[in-house]
């Protein structure tokens, strides 16, 4: 495939940020609505964490979007970021650097190529999903399934995903594996749901 860097700029909570992206990675010219309105939510939901230590799984991390933003505003944050895709790692990997969120490679974050948990054998505090619908309800669900699993106790799932991409069947099947699935928040469409292991 061409290589077709490019960089485009994101605002969140007054905090400016620079990506590079390029072709073959989802949502190449702008950060997706879904993700950017997931990440609004989780950082209104998690203000009065700004300090503690905690895992997160961003899955399926495409270039780091979530990833990045949510090192810069939760410091003591450990961050796994995984991909199926090998050229959105290396996004994920010069994004992390670019936007200084960690300054070497041993600041508390790991990039992994992994299909869905294959790859993935820890425990996480806080899972990060804006799921691949291309890749089909099968996939989604094993996502969903797996996030309960890889979740310490008390550990918190959060999902966006479009009401015509199939929002109800994710919210009964959340309810379903965790026994709770919360709406945070209906923006245009698009539905963010948090799931807690009980």
């Amino acid at each position: 495939m061409v290589k077709n860097k490019k960089i485009i700029k994101y605002e969140i909570e007054n905090k400016n940020f620079e990506f590079v992206t390029d072709n073959g990675v989802f949502s190449k010219t702008k950060v997706d609505f879904g993700t950017d309105v997931m990440l609004k939510v989780f950082l209104r939901e998690n203000q009065n964490k700004k300090n503690q230590k905690f895992d997160v799984l961003d899955i399926g991390c495409g270039y780091g979007v979530v990833s990045v933003v949510v090192k810069s505003f939760f410091k003591n944050v450990r961050t796994v970021s995984s991909d199926v895709n090998e050229r959105a790692l290396d996004l994920t990997r010069e994004n992390l650097l670019r936007n200084g969120v960690v300054k070497d490679r041993n600041d508390n974050f790991e990039v992994r190529k992994s299909f869905v948990f294959d790859n993935i054998s820890e425990k996480f505090d806080v899972i990060l999903s804006n799921p691949p619908i291309r890749a089909g309800k099968q996939t989604i669900f094993q996502i969903y399934e797996k996030s309960f699993l890889h979740l310490n106790e008390n550990g918190e799932f959060y999902c966006v995903i479009q009401t015509k991409h199939g929002a109800k069947s994710t919210q009964k099947k959340l309810e379903e594996i965790f026994g709770n699935c919360e709406t945070l928040e209906i923006n245009a469409g698009y539905r963010i749901f948090r799931s807690v292991k009980k």
